[in-house]
């Protein structure tokens, strides 16, 4: 009995050790499947053939799920996934806005301590951040607004790219005066008014606000919109105007491109993103940022956070998630993301090379310039009327009709006025 014991207990330990073996073995192999939620159905392409099988190769036992909605849908049909727990495990961040709906109702998870967020400046990863500047999205892509410019029609008008804004208004006068081709094209149709404010005021004030102290001061109610550097930017943007497009009203954002490629505007003001559309190879297209107020001043460049990533609170895949995101924050994908996507640039301090000549071009805009965000986008964009809808009006009717820019600063007080409590009156 007592050799039937021994041996019992034997088998029965042997049995605990083999299977208890086998579970971790069975745990190592156990596959994760990664959702990413995102709004660029568009770079579907590159995810699929590029960024997810460079994963998979380096990560056996993960798979990585690409999972885009339509981008004017995005919004409202995220936060109903979230909602009904079925949204994705990783979240592809907007800048500001909605993100800070995600942060406020504890959707993301906080990434304090992730593996390679040095690599970032707290200015890259503040539109993705809370108040304490706690960051919940990797910055993954910025991009920058900035004028593409027909080489053609300015050799054969002896024409150089401007350098200030007295030398901007007279290369497009003499465009003008020439006759043959629309000076600058931009999209003045109400529905793209977004491109007045990020490709308008938003590329020209920095010189007269000063960049991101101008936007600090509206923040705070330490100045008002009616001030005279706030004044200025608007003179800046309304000095465009003679320039623009016939029936600029009801222009859109893809005519004023089509303008542009046919040929029959000689400058446009665009972004960084549509280098692949506006600039394809053999177009003889340059580009130029905004010219500076006046000679002698540095020149600011305007980034543009465009996108980053975070993790999904309710994902039961948050280890994998957040090494997911830990991959996002090196060079290796640094570089890829540039190349793979021309015009997106990465937020990290990496120093990465583009294959893409147009879009290096874009980026060496940067170079020795004072970097700055958009005014307006965190807390004065957070009431109702937003910041973002008020400004991109007003801009369009200062641009469509007889409203002066004091004017136009004037309205913009005015709402500020009404609901944002820092600017008003006491």
């Amino acid at each position: 009995m007592k050799i039937k014991k021994v041996s019992l207990v034997f088998a029965m330990s042997m049995s605990l050790i083999v299977p208890t073996s086998l579970v971790a073995t069975s745990a190592q192999a156990a596959p994760v499947t990664l959702t990413i939620e995102s709004w660029r159905a568009d770079d579907s392409v590159f995810w699929k053939n590029t960024l997810i099988p460079m994963y998979e190769k380096a990560n056996p036992g993960v798979k990585i799920v690409w999972a885009p909605t339509p981008s004017n849908e995005y919004d409202s049909a995220l936060s109903l996934r979230i909602k009904g727990k079925t949204a994705g495990d990783v979240i592809m961040c907007r800048p500001y806005g909605l993100t800070k709906t995600l942060i406020k109702n504890k959707n993301l998870i906080p990434l304090t301590g992730l593996p390679g967020l040095n690599n970032f400046t707290t200015q890259s990863m503040q539109s993705w951040a809370d108040a304490k500047s706690v960051p919940f999205c990797v910055p993954s892509a910025s991009v920058g607004a900035g004028f593409y410019y027909n080489k053609d029609i300015f050799k054969e008008l002896k024409l150089t790219p401007p350098k200030t804004q007295a030398e901007f208004i007279a290369v497009l006068e003499a465009i003008k005066k020439n006759g043959k081709y629309t000076p600058l094209a931009a999209a003045g149709a109400s529905a793209d008014s977004w491109a007045l404010d990020q490709m308008g005021l938003e590329l020209v004030g920095p010189y007269y606000w000063k960049g991101d102290a101008g936007g600090k001061a509206l923040d705070d109610g330490t100045r008002k919109a009616t001030d005279p550097e706030y004044v200025a930017a608007f003179n800046a943007l309304a000095s465009w105007k003679p320039y623009l497009p016939k029936a600029f009203s009801t222009i859109n954002y893809t005519d004023a491109e089509q303008l542009f490629i046919l040929g029959r505007a000689a400058i446009l003001v665009e972004g960084s993103w549509s280098v692949k559309e506006i600039a394809p190879p053999g177009k003889n297209v340059g580009v130029f940022g905004a010219p500076v107020a006046k000679a002698g001043d540095k020149p600011y460049v305007q980034v543009l956070a465009d996108h980053g990533f975070g993790v999904n609170s309710a994902s039961p895949n948050q280890a994998a998630a957040k090494k997911l995101l830990t991959w996002f924050t090196t060079k290796e994908f640094a570089q890829a993301y540039a190349n793979g996507l021309p015009g997106f640039f990465p937020l990290s301090k990496e120093k990465i090379s583009i294959d893409n000549k147009m879009a290096q071009a874009w980026l060496n805009l940067r170079d020795g310039a004072i970097v700055t965000a958009p005014i307006g986008m965190d807390k004065m964009n957070t009431g109702t009327p937003n910041f973002f809808s008020v400004i991109n009006n007003i801009l369009n009717v200062m641009l469509t009709t007889k409203k002066t820019p004091e004017q136009a600063a004037a309205d913009l007080q005015k709402s500020l006025e009404s609901w944002y409590p820092p600017q008003k009156k006491k």
